[in-house]
This record gives C-alpha cells, sequence and structure tokens, in this order.
C-alpha cells in the first residue's frame, strides 16, 4: 500500500479522534465544515436541511471513527462520502418528500470514479505528487477527480470562484506534468484523465 501522507491538520484530527477527544471534532468541524455543508447543499438543496444533515454527519464521524482506515484513503475522502450518503438518505426519506422536496436526484450524485479511486489507492508516484499540493489544492483534486464533480459543483461546493477552480486545476496538471514522467502506467493514465478534464470542462 502507498504511504498515504495527511496534512498536519489531519494528524491532529486523527490523533485527537483515536483518543476519543471531542477537540477532534471541534477542529474538524473548523477546517471542513465548509466544504462538506455545500457538498450536502448541492443534494438537498435546502440551507436548512444542509445544516441540519451536516450536524448528523458529524456525529456519525464522530460514532465511525474507529473504522476509518488511513492506509485505504484520505480522511477527506472518508467524510465526503459519509456526507453523500447521508444527503442521500435525507432526500429519500419519507418527511422530505412530504414537504414536496421530489426533484430527481442527479446521477452524479451516486457515481464515483472507480478508476481514479483505483489510482489514489494503488500508484505511490502519484500519491506523492499529490501530496505534494497545497491543503486547498488537495481538496479540489479529491472533488474534481476521485468524487467525480464538474468544475462548476467544484466551485459551488468549495465557495470559490470558478476561474480560482479552474487556475488550481492547471498547476496541479502542471505538477504531475513536471514530476511524474517515469512514475509508472497507473499514472500516465491519471494525467490523461486530467488533461481529458480540461479539455472537457475549459481551460
Amino acid at each position: 500500500m502507498p504511504n498515504l501522507k495527511k496534512t498536519p491538520v489531519d494528524e491532529e484530527v486523527i490523533r485527537l479522534l483515536s483518543a476519543q477527544n471531542q477537540r477532534g471534532i471541534t477542529l474538524l468541524y473548523e477546517h471542513y465544515s465548509p466544504a462538506l455543508y455545500n457538498i450536502i447543499l448541492r443534494i438537498v438543496q435546502s440551507d436548512e436541511i444542509a445544516e441540519e444533515t451536516l450536524q448528523d454527519c458529524f456525529l456519525k464521524i464522530w460514532e465511525n471513527f474507529p473504522k476509518y482506515d488511513a492506509a485505504k484513503g484520505r480522511l477527506f475522502t472518508w467524510m465526503v462520502r459519509i456526507c453523500r450518503n447521508l444527503a442521500i438518505d435525507k432526500i429519500r426519506s419519507s418527511q422530505f418528500k412530504k414537504g414536496n422536496r421530489t426533484e430527481t436526484i442527479p446521477d452524479s450524485v451516486y457515481n464515483s470514479n472507480t478508476l481514479s479511486e483505483e489510482l489514489k489507492t494503488s500508484d505511490p508516484g502519484l500519491q506523492k505528487v499529490i501530496n505534494q499540493m497545497d491543503g486547498k489544492s488537495r481538496i479540489l483534486i479529491e472533488l474534481l477527480y476521485f468524487q467525480d464533480y464538474t468544475q462548476k459543483e467544484a466551485s459551488e461546493a468549495l465557495d470559490i470562484p470558478l476561474g480560482t477552480v479552474k487556475s488550481r486545476s492547471r498547476k496541479a496538471i502542471q505538477l504531475l506534468r513536471e514530476t511524474l514522467g517515469n512514475e509508472g502506467f497507473l499514472a500516465a493514465i491519471f494525467l490523461t484523465l486530467f488533461e481529458t478534464a480540461k479539455r472537457y470542462f475549459g481551460s
């Protein structure tokens, strides 16, 4: 398995939550709640329900943290999966439907990028490059290429301008070009995915 390098915040959160220290949830909320909230909001399309679901998510993160395996993926990716699942459960609930919120759930809410997930967990060269990126860029990469978000959706989820999403994506592509080189077949495929996404969503 690749060495999944953690950010300083992740390391502190993991240390605190592993010790069942509630300061870990506070730290988690301070650093990740805006991104997680917007991911939930994109699914439930209601500020009130998004806030309620976010609280449920943090409770579930606290209760299920012993099941988190850092060797299988980053903390943020694990939390996004929990939030998306709870948000989907929320809009499927009878109480939600009684509120006349019967919009069709976009297919992209259910889909996960299986190939990208395999790349992330099986190629140490790729992992090393991603770990060199700053925290904001890593979260953006998680959404765009590991959670199958479009650039517009990532812009809305992270509450940043679309131009910022595009510029960070360009920098990520450049970093991959400069450092991957001969790191292996999977890394080359991942670089192709980056280039394809760039052309599809705009430069």
